[in-house]
């Protein structure tokens, strides 16, 4: 798995930018940790059954479960919530009715399992591939990349980002950076962002790393300026889909 992430560094920091302009979406995500007595697939299986109303929903809502994620964030927490949608706008029409909405709720609600945080990040995601028009699997690995710009320009790393499948292989879904934008620990606007390769399966994933690790190739471009933390391993639960 190291030699994976080393590669994954070298590739991010080497490869020239492929195009100019991406599609972007926004998420919504929050930290949350389980309940005693309850596991992940209790958490996935409340949040499944929730009236996902038109006039509330995002587009896509996952929970990404920690395998083996750098820093301290399995110290802390168990889980993320990430709501995805087309447009702050969007986004803001699907809140603002949630807010409003009133009376009772009925059924299973996540703070029977969970107990989240308050602090919310909001961030820009380019996906960097074409999406294949493959339904989102209910649950896949992705890998998660932490990288300081250092003075790189945001288009550039979305650029580095196109080229993803060429190097890990046919099984990854997409590709996308993530840049955030509210919310968090303070950090200067578009200095850091977060690479991420979604799989549409496990064994996909698995092919990738064997394939990979064998073969490491060291940097073109040794001049670059953007440097990468160790990377991190999630699961995706897929728990609503606007379209899938």
């Amino acid at each position: 798995m190291k030699n994976i992430l080393i590669a994954l560094c070298l590739w991010i920091t080497c490869s020239a930018s492929l195009f100019a302009q991406s599609n972007k979406i926004v998420e919504r995500g929050f930290a949350c940790d389980i309940k005693d007595g309850y596991t992940l697939n209790d958490v996935v299986n409340v949040m499944k059954s929730f009236d996902w109303s038109e006039d509330t929903a995002p587009g896509v809502a996952i929970v990404r479960e920690p395998i083996a994620v750098s820093g301290s964030f399995q110290l802390d927490w168990d889980f993320v919530v990430n709501l995805y949608y087309p447009s702050y706008a969007d986004m803001v029409e699907k809140r603002t009715a949630f807010r409003a909405r009133t009376g009772g709720t009925e059924g299973s609600q996540l703070r029977d399992v969970a107990i989240c945080g308050d602090r919310i990040r909001i961030s820009n995601v380019w996906l960097a591939l074409e999406n294949n028009g493959d339904p989102i699997p209910e649950v896949a690995p992705s890998m998660a990349l932490t990288c300081q710009l250092n003075g790189l320009s945001l288009s550039d790393a979305i650029g580095n980002a196109g080229n993803i499948r060429n190097f890990l292989g046919s099984d990854v879904r997409q590709a996308v950076v993530v840049s955030r934008m509210f919310g968090g620990p303070a950090i200067p606007q578009n200095s850091q962002v977060n690479y991420r390769a979604l799989f549409n399966s496990s064994d996909g994933f698995a092919e990738a790393v064997d394939r990979v690790t064998d073969n490491i190739q060291a940097p073109n471009n040794p001049d670059n300026p953007q440097t990468c933390d160790v990377g991190s391993l999630w699961a995706d639960h897929l728990v609503y889909a606007r379209d899938n």
